[in-house]
């Protein structure tokens, strides 16, 4: 892949957060991912795309806090080990202080996008890629289509057999239903 290739993976990928305001910054997480991969001797383009997302994800969940942290690396390895369970710094320069505000915005990133929502506890990134997913097939699908893709693909993940005794049609056009939703969100995703 070379520069100009993973510019531009970084630029669909930053623009599929729909974060405008961070634009920029995630184009900058990425290619810095991207060139960190690439140095490890990362060669297949699926690899490069799960670390640039992985990067960008990081970033945004590190501003959704109420305070303003900047995503070095160390930063990041002391975020993950808080996702983990650390109550210590794991890296060699971050403070016990540092730490523990660190702690407490990340803490408070979950809380504030989460709510009450025990579904995604402790998931920042998974809450955010499935609110965009549902924003984008809300904009999407029309208002029945949208109802079918959240039982089919939401938490509760309704079968066909259910989800047609809901509207009172076959399990054959549900199943219809689900692959005009997936061609609709192939078009959109590819466009």
């Amino acid at each position: 892949m070379n520069t100009q290739d993973k510019m531009d993976l970084c630029r669909r990928l930053a623009s599929s957060f729909r974060r405008y305001e961070l634009y920029d910054d995630l184009v900058q997480e990425g290619m810095v991912a991207l060139l960190e991969a690439d140095a490890r001797g990362y060669i297949a383009p699926g690899d490069f795309v799960m670390v640039a997302r992985k990067r960008m994800q990081d970033f945004i969940s590190l501003r959704q806090g109420p305070l303003s942290i900047p995503p070095s690396s160390e930063t990041r390895e002391n975020a993950k080990a808080i996702r983990n369970g650390s109550e210590a710094p794991v890296t060699e320069y971050m403070t016990s202080d540092t730490y523990d505000s660190l702690k407490v915005a990340l803490g408070a990133s979950t809380a504030l996008l989460e709510g009450d929502e025990v579904l995604y506890e402790g998931h920042t990134e998974g809450y955010l890629w499935v609110q965009q997913v549902q924003g984008l097939m809300k904009d999407t699908l029309s208002e029945r289509d949208y109802e079918i893709f959240l039982l089919k693909y939401g938490p509760d993940e309704w079968s066909l057999v259910d989800i047609g005794k809901r509207y009172d049609i076959t399990k054959q056009r549900v199943l219809q239903i689900d692959n005009r939703i997936r061609e609709k969100l192939k078009s959109v995703v590819e466009s």
